[in-house]
């Protein structure tokens, strides 16, 4: 008989711009979610259809959950795309402030998830097995995976590639504390630090 887990009373809502960043979310969260959080529980993901959709929803869930029934958190995850990481950051956390007042992480993926799998060669390589690491890991432009644009390095050394079937697997393989992305490691730590 497995031991009784005490859930928290509290929601935690990721608030996601794609559902490519749920989909790897599933996989990541159980490993580094804190005792008595869980997916379908007591978090859950919310994804969008794109950067728009999500922007249109944010008032709305934060409205909503600064005056929830129960203390509730909520975590918005953004792709940087082209813009600037602080003032992308700042303009959401002011967005935020201005429709409620419940706790809020923001945490900008740069460039975007797929920065994140670069971050983890061995990874993408259980997935695609034509895909070598050690022909990419030490390439200059692989140094500081965050600096490329993730998709687009991947579509063209993976022919196969595609964004929905890696969410759901290369996330499966990864080494959660060597991932190189400092991006992903500023997601996991501010996350932990935020649900402690």
């Amino acid at each position: 008989m497995g031991r009784e887990i005490n859930y928290r009373k509290e929601q935690i809502e990721f608030l996601l711009e794609e559902p490519s960043m749920a989909n790897a979310l599933k996989v990541i969260l159980p490993e580094i979610l804190p005792d008595g959080l869980a997916l379908d529980v007591n978090c859950f993901l919310r994804p969008h259809q794109g950067k728009q959709d999500l922007r249109k929803s944010i008032p709305i869930k934060i409205k909503t959950f600064s005056k929830y029934h129960i203390p509730s958190k909520v975590i918005i995850i953004h792709d940087q795309d082209s813009n600037d990481c602080k003032e992308l950051k700042n303009q959401l956390l002011k967005f935020c402030a201005e429709n409620g007042d419940c706790p809020v992480l923001i945490r900008i993926a740069c460039r975007e998830l797929e920065n994140w799998y670069l971050g983890d060669m061995d990874a993408i390589n259980k997935v695609y097995p034509d895909f070598k690491p050690k022909n990419h890991r030490y390439r200059s432009k692989f140094r500081t995976v965050d600096h490329t644009h993730g998709s687009q390095e991947l579509e063209s050394l993976i022919p196969t590639f595609q964004k929905g079937f890696a969410s759901r697997n290369i996330p499966a393989h990864f080494q959660i504390e060597n991932n190189k992305s400092v991006s992903f490691n500023q997601f996991k730590n501010g996350l932990k630090a935020f649900l402690k």
